[in-house]
């Protein structure tokens, strides 16, 4: 499974060739909190819920956040500086076994961790 992130979306909906070819050829999965952000990022942009709503429905599996997921978030933030949604969003898709994750959130580029590829968008 391949983890995205939340700018993945805006990659995608503007046409960006890597997060199409991702999209349409690997298992995507998101951390619920992608899906809280995407919704509040429409909401803010006026951006109409179901051009993500459609996507996220089509073929991603959304992740719950889980106690596990959560400390190591906490260690990942304090670890690196990263904001901590962004450390819930990382650790959640690492406990779903993604070592392939796509953002275009410089933050997630703080992490390094053998096995595990950020690719930024």
């Amino acid at each position: 499974m391949t983890g995205v992130d939340t700018g993945f979306f805006f990659a995608l909906r503007e046409g960006d060739p890597l997060a199409l070819k991702v999209f349409e050829t690997e298992d995507v999965a998101i951390s619920v909190l992608t899906r809280f952000e995407l919704k509040r990022l429409a909401l803010r942009k006026g951006i109409p819920w179901p051009e993500f709503g459609e996507l996220l429905a089509r073929s991603v599996t959304v992740l719950d956040l889980t106690d596990d997921a959560a400390d190591q978030a906490a260690s990942l933030s304090f670890g690196t500086g990263m904001p901590a949604i962004d450390a819930l969003i990382l650790a959640s898709l690492f406990a779903a076994g993604c070592r392939t994750i796509y953002t275009r959130d410089e933050h997630f580029l703080r992490f390094s961790r053998q096995g595990i590829t950020i690719i930024r968008l």
